[in-house]
């Protein structure tokens, strides 16, 4: 049990703009969905102690991505029945397919894991009318049984116009098994995939499927499938393939592995339904990793999200053949950045320092390109000698995050010196890194290559030092991202954050 000292040096941690429960145990977010103008995270929640179990949904609400109010379990554990409360997804059925729709009321549907006591995993529906408030058990659950599958868990559902029907994507083991409905209650085995292709080193979780398209006008279907462990850098991570999905079937294009991020603090990680309109993808991930996450030292909260990430598809042709190779990019969303303001503005020549705010989450906007002979670095101090640093490599294309001296460890980290790989032929920054009481998110080169970490130091980091060996300029921008919007004059250099321009 924690003891009121460690209780009070504890609340320090407590993040500004991460979402985090008022108190107890919260690991993946489930059932991200966007209704008339709020979002709505629902969560791996136990609602009665700060370690893993007696798993339910929690709920949060938000009109912004960053002002958070928490409410009610929303779908409590029942093991007396079928069971705990595992993973899943939560869809708007406005066209009323499920026949859940009441006084012209659309149906939110919520479709998760129902886990029993003897561990064996079914997928079961409720449905709410009050915008997420309560749920109402669908009378015939399970409405997948278990076809014999030890690991057989999160749902993740989407409509798909073409065939005009409901796509699932379930997590079984080392592969993910496809599903299609009509009306969200039967459910027909459609395809698997994942066999003999991407990363196997661990077991693999919360998968979605949706599609992403270029600025060249280029549409492919992207899968993220979550993995623990051996991840890049040990432990948690999540990889993605980019393909076609086409009558029920995901082919992938890439065969070598790709990752989402590097960082051993972004996990299980899913996309809001509701926002295709909106031509948007925004995902939130769980920022801890099950090597260390029930040992993290927070009270009386443990477990953190990352802050809302918007993903893009990009690509790089060969001069040769003009094939293309796909990519995702993954920045801060675009309303967590308008609620900032710059209080700082340089161009660094090989070397400066400057004071950094305490009490607050900023940003740190990095813009220029460096000769490959170069080594940038960016180190973040504290007054107890406590530091982070970022170290960018251009001949090695490698990024790396050096948390070894970074505060509270506990021995805790299996991870303490992270490593990236950048896309080749660039030498560029244009960097966003955000900081948080308990936390560092690197999106580098436009988001095409990022680091997720925790960090847990004994006080602030109030200084910061950048150093550059060559004569490269490189332009630094700080910002404090803040409860109240900006100013129309401030609008260009918040868009700039989130679109890598400048």
């Amino acid at each position: 049990m924690t003891n009121n000292s460690t209780l009070a040096e504890s609340t320090k941690w407590r993040p500004k703009i991460h979402f985090t429960p008022k108190r107890n145990w919260m690991n993946d977010p489930n059932g991200l969905v966007y209704l008339n103008g709020k979002y709505h995270l629902f969560f791996q929640y136990n609602p009665f102690g700060s370690q893993w179990g007696n798993m339910s949904w929690g709920h949060a609400i938000s009109e912004n991505l960053l002002d958070w109010e928490e409410v009610n379990v929303a779908i409590p554990a029942d093991p007396d029945n079928l069971g705990y409360i595992f993973s899943g997804s939560v869809v708007v059925d406005k066209n009323n397919t499920s026949g859940f729709m009441k006084d012209g009321i659309s149906p939110l549907v919520a479709i998760f894991t129902h886990h029993s006591k003897d561990n064996v995993q079914r997928q079961s529906i409720a449905y709410s009318l009050d915008e997420g408030l309560t749920w109402q058990d669908y009378t015939f659950n399970p409405v997948i049984d278990n076809p014999g599958i030890k690991d057989f868990r999160d749902p993740k559902v989407f409509w798909h116009e073409e065939s005009k029907s409901w796509v699932m994507v379930l997590a079984c083991g080392q592969f993910v098994r496809i599903y299609t409905s009509s009306n969200l209650k039967q459910w027909h085995h459609a395809s698997d995939f994942g066999h003999h292709i991407g990363s196997h080193t661990g077991e693999w979780e919360c998968p979605d499927l949706f599609p992403l398209t270029t600025k060249s006008g280029k549409t492919k279907w992207v899968m993220l499938v979550s993995m623990n462990p051996g991840g890049p850098n040990s432990g948690s991570a999540t990889q993605y393939f980019v393909g076609d999905f086409t009558n029920g079937v995901f082919s992938a294009d890439n065969e070598k592995v790709k990752w989402l991020d590097f960082g051993p603090d972004n996990y299980a990680g899913v996309s809001f339904d509701g926002l295709s309109s909106q031509e948007r993808r925004v995902t939130i991930g769980w920022m801890s990793n099950w090597s260390y996450a029930a040992e993290l030292p927070t009270s009386p909260w443990r477990g953190a999200m990352t802050i809302p990430r918007e993903l893009t598809l990009n690509s790089i042709s060969n001069p040769q053949t003009s094939a293309e190779t796909f990519y995702v990019s993954s920045l801060p969303c675009r309303e967590l950045l308008t609620h900032s303001q710059k209080i700082y503005s340089q161009a660094i020549e090989k070397k400066s320092s400057f004071a950094l705010p305490v009490d607050s989450a900023y940003a740190i906007k990095l813009d220029g390109n460096l000769e490959k002979k170069a080594v940038f670095q960016l180190t973040l101090t504290n007054d107890h000698g406590e530091k982070v640093t970022l170290e960018y490599v251009p001949r090695l294309h490698k990024l790396i995050v050096d948390r070894r001296k970074a505060g509270f460890d506990l021995k805790l980290w299996t991870m303490p010196l992270i490593e990236a790989y950048t896309l080749p032929n660039t030498s560029d920054t244009d960097a966003t890194i955000v900081l948080d009481n308990a936390s560092i998110e690197v999106f580098w080169h436009g988001g095409s290559t990022n680091i997720s970490a925790a960090l847990f130091p004994t006080s602030p980091f109030n200084r910061c030092e950048i150093q550059c060996e060559s004569a490269d300029i490189v332009e630094c921008a700080v910002h404090l991202i803040e409860p109240n919007p900006t100013s129309v004059d401030s609008q260009k250099d918040n868009n700039a954050l989130v679109t890598g321009e400048s």
